[in-house]
């Protein structure tokens, strides 16, 4: 990706956040990158398409920050955490801090539900390796590695459903993560 395409999804992250995804309009990506509204539609033929493109950029960062700090850890501990802070308390906060927070979660799931199926099926897969790779086992035999990472994915993913703010989520991550090591052996 070229910085000029870079800098646009910066841009169009921003006002997706500040004005909601129905608001934001091609001219306000460019004004907040900086280029021309012809630029942006030179890189991307429609917002749905800038919006994809965002959701996917914010899944590989994610999963890279995630990575990184697995690089330096070697508990299954550690690295749930790691998970934690570079995922589901990221995702969280970068939601809170959107006046428009309705409107960007309605418009990601409308727009880019095929993106967040792919990011959801990358982080499994990441999930298994990492299991596999620290020796992890289920303690009980019924539950595979693939259901492991699945649990771990999705109760971390859905555990800001119905909390009042960052220290409620942060709590239920916890709880999560401690399942997830009473279940597990290595």
């Amino acid at each position: 990706m070229n910085s000029r395409t870079q800098n646009i999804l910066e841009a169009a992250q921003i006002v997706f956040a500040r004005y909601g995804v129905s608001k934001t309009t091609m001219s306000d990506i460019a004004r907040e990158a900086g280029v021309a509204r012809q630029t942006v539609y030179n890189a991307f033929a429609t917002k749905n398409e800038v919006l994809r493109e965002v959701v996917r950029l914010e899944i590989k960062r994610s999963i890279a920050a995630t990575q990184e700090a697995w690089a330096v850890t070697r508990s299954l501990e550690e690295r749930i955490e790691a998970f934690h802070q570079n995922g589901p308390l990221r995702w969280y906060q970068a939601l809170c801090s959107s006046p428009e927070m309705a409107d960007l979660l309605e418009g990601m799931n409308d727009i880019a539900n095929e993106e967040m199926q792919r990011g959801e099926a990358a982080w499994k897969t990441l999930f298994v390796k990492m299991l596999n790779d620290l020796g992890v086992r289920s303690r009980d035999p019924k539950i595979s590695i693939v259901d492991l990472a699945d649990y771990i994915f999705y109760t971390a993913k859905n555990a800001k459903y119905g909390v009042q703010d960052l220290e409620s989520l942060q709590r239920r991550l916890q709880v999560s993560k401690r399942s997830v090591l009473m279940m597990t052996e290595v």
